[in-house]
């Protein structure tokens, strides 16, 4: 065999071992990737059904949380119909516009509840030729301040009609009648529990229309009278219809000398002590008497858009404390 037969066959052998070598690498890399292909689909395979069984946890968690969400729609719409229910019972038991205006000519009411139900209440009677005025404050607000009301206003007639007499009425002993009342009424059965803090501010003023002035008695309030110009502040007693840590001293009253076309203001703390305006400060004692300085000079329908408009404006992007209620009444 020649030299050139014999490199032909020595290359045709190597071809075929590389042939060989070849097909078996590609068989073991096929092999390996048949397994590794495999492995992934165990792991795909187990993945999914990880997968289809956190998609029944969450159906199941979501028809859970839709079954208490529609609960609790239920409940809270149950709730508030309640406290609009409780609402008109409340309104209800105030006076009216209507009734106030058969005993003030001019007057106006600005009222801003703090929740649906208020814990501020107000009422207008006439007694022979007494024309009363009395605006209160109670403790909290929303449903237990709404409770407080229907108490006050429970207490502030029955003490009324006992402490007319003799062609007079004495808002001291009223006062003073209420807050043993309110007492007795909240009194804790608990004996390790002497006191609560719970109970009202309240003014009231009784307009002789004899022309015998304004009468005035204040439980931790004041009223503020405009006159020829000049707004005076008259200071109520420091004391709550209620438990007061200063003591159990009779409440007292306060003659205050008017004219026809003089206007009278009363107010709750609550405005006083509102955070608001561009400082977030509170509203304060020195902003209320200028606002009633302000208001004085106007009409009553002028009067009542003043104090919204002050009122809202300052309470605008701020929580509203506590309920807000103001009143003016023309003598």
């Amino acid at each position: 065999m020649s030299i050139t037969s014999s490199i032909i066959v020595i290359l045709i052998v190597c071809v075929a071992f590389l042939a060989t070598l070849l097909v078996i690498v590609g068989l073991l890399l096929l092999f390996k990737n048949k397994q590794q292909v495999s492995q992934l689909k165990s792991i795909y395979d187990a993945n999914e059904n990880t997968i289809n069984q956190w998609k029944t946890t969450i159906a199941q968690q979501e028809n859970t949380i839709n079954i208490q969400t529609a609960h609790f729609q239920k409940a809270q719409h149950e709730n508030t119909s309640g406290i609009r229910y409780a609402k008109r019972i409340q309104k209800a038991a105030f006076s009216q516009n209507k009734e106030i205006s058969g005993i003030f000519n001019e007057f106006f009411i600005f009222s801003k509840p703090h929740s649906i139900v208020s814990g501020d209440f107000y009422k207008a009677v006439e007694i022979e030729h007494y024309k009363i005025f009395a605006l209160a404050d109670c403790s909290g607000h929303g449903v237990p301040g709404g409770f407080l009301t229907m108490l006050g206003l429970s207490a502030f007639k029955e003490s009324l009609q006992r402490h007319f007499y003799d062609d007079n009425i004495d808002l001291a002993a009223i006062l003073d009648e209420m807050r043993e009342f309110v007492k007795s009424s909240l009194r804790s059965t608990d004996d390790s529990i002497a006191t609560i803090n719970d109970g009202m501010n309240l003014t009231v003023c009784a307009f002789d229309i004899k022309g015998g002035g304004v009468r005035f008695a204040g439980a931790n309030q004041n009223v503020y009278v405009y006159s020829d110009g000049q707004l005076t502040t008259y200071n109520g007693d420091r004391m709550p219809i209620g438990w007061s840590f200063k003591g159990e001293s009779p409440f007292t009253e306060t003659y205050i000398p008017v004219h026809k076309g003089d206007m009278l203001y009363l107010t709750t703390d609550s405005l006083q002590n509102q955070f608001g305006g561009p400082e977030n400060t509170k509203f304060s004692t020195k902003r209320l008497v200028s606002m009633f300085e302000q208001l004085g000079t106007q009409s009553i329908e002028q009067q009542q858009a003043t104090v919204a408009d002050i009122v809202n404006n300052w309470v605008e992007g701020y929580e509203q404390v506590d309920d807000l209620t103001v009143a003016g009444v023309r003598i």
